[in-house]
């Protein structure tokens, strides 16, 4: 996720080159800057050609500033900043853009202009506007990465139907295969296979229908799990009663109160979970800790400044903390695998700072009781070559740990 916040920090590390100005208005460390930039987009491999021009006029100009001939030196510095600008922009474009490339490629070469011209166009359409993000804001790779994650998935598709349209097939053999694959999925998700049912009607249904079961997985995926935690603990105590000698009322009251205070975790978790929809928040138990993985906190892009309409979702939160007083709270902030490691990295960190920040803020918290930390790209949870995956890897999570109350 490079960006310009994360640019200007990681232009603040570098090496700057003393005594040296440029006729464009910036000092040589303006023109190291740029270097850096071009190298940490991976112009040695996406733009050699342009970073080795920079990197020959770069050298020129310092052997101009050493014999003196400040007026030159300048002229070439400003030639070095303009080669490195521009080896920085054509290696972003060409690796958020490479699959997408190769995908039309081979559309192209399976005659897709003949066989599938509106998907190919369509395609097209999407490559140039990924160009088009790209040359506005360099550093918006999110917007530019979703625009060439459709071209690729576009042109790959025109590449299918070409290889069809060059079978010849009926209309009638299509249609069938068509339906004969939405019978499948209907039959699959126990819906009716209608014979007569129009293909969008279909869809629909079987779109909503893997929504609400996949609710349906991981609601019984958490019940199950608080079960087997309930039972266990249950079981343990009762063995160790069992295996003991005397003093059994005693233990057997103390065994009531632990499975009271097992059960008041129980309805924590549970009121937790109901405090957020499925866009916004999933809580989770997890060892000792309460994980509330937030999905709907919005930040601008490459920043960590929270977007504006965030606090309905805070106001959620604080009531979710009112329900663990005294808790340990660690903010862990992740990104997806766009952008180089060093500045995912950064950003996240930074993040989770304006997460805690707000916390801290909102709720009166005692800071010594918060933590904050990145983890970049390091702990995915969905796959990154998705945009979907993607969206999910950007994330929150808040590690609750319950302060001891009374009793316990």
């Amino acid at each position: 996720m490079m960006n310009r916040l994360n640019l200007i920090c990681l232009l603040a590390c570098v090496v700057m080159v003393p005594g040296m100005t440029s006729a464009a208005g910036g000092s040589a460390d303006t023109v190291e800057q740029a270097r850096q930039a071009a190298i940490d987009a991976n112009a040695a491999t996406m733009a050699s050609e342009l970073l080795a021009d920079g990197e020959e006029v770069l050298s020129k100009a310092r052997r101009l500033q050493q014999q003196g001939a400040d007026t030159k030196a300048e002229e070439k510095m400003a030639a070095a900043q303009r080669l490195f600008r521009e080896a920085e922009l054509v290696a972003i474009q060409n690796s958020a853009l490479g699959e997408a490339r190769q995908a039309l490629a081979q559309a192209r070469k399976a005659k897709a202009k003949k066989y599938a011209p509106r998907t190919l166009a369509r395609a097209e359409k999407l490559v140039q506007d990924a160009l088009a993000a790209i040359n506005e804001d360099r550093y918006n790779i999110d917007a530019a990465g979703g625009l060439a994650d459709n071209a690729a998935a576009t042109a790959k598709l025109a590449t299918n139907i070409s290889n069809r349209g060059r079978k010849k097939p009926r209309a009638e053999d299509l249609l069938l295969d068509h339906a004969a694959d939405i019978w499948k999925l209907q039959e699959a998700a126990r819906l009716p296979p209608l014979v007569d049912q129009q293909t969008d009607s279909a869809t629909g249904e079987l779109a909503a229908e893997i929504v609400r079961m996949r609710e349906r997985e991981l609601q019984l995926a958490a019940d199950l799990e608080d079960s087997r935690n309930f039972a266990a603990a249950l079981e343990d105590e009762i063995r160790i009663l069992d295996d003991r000698l005397g003093g059994a009322t005693e233990e057997r009251r103390e065994l009531v109160m632990r499975l009271e205070r097992q059960s008041r975790v129980r309805e924590q978790l549970a009121q937790a979970k109901a405090l957020f929809s499925a866009g916004e928040a999933e809580v989770f138990q997890q060892s000792d800790l309460v994980v509330t993985r937030i999905t709907g906190l919005s930040f601008a892009s490459g920043s960590a400044d929270i977007e504006a309409g965030s606090d309905p979702l805070f106001e959620k939160i604080r009531s979710l903390l009112t329900l663990y007083p005294g808790a340990e709270i660690t903010v862990e902030g992740h990104t997806d695998s766009k952008g180089s490691d060093r500045l995912n990295l950064r950003l996240s960190q930074n993040r989770a700072q304006s997460v805690m920040q707000r916390l801290i803020r909102d709720n009166a918290l005692a800071p010594e009781k918060l933590s904050a930390i990145g983890y970049g790209e390091s702990r995915p949870i969905a796959n990154n070559e998705a945009s979907a995956g993607r969206a999910q890897n950007r994330r929150i999570d808040l590690l609750i740990k319950p302060g001891r109350v009374s009793g316990q």
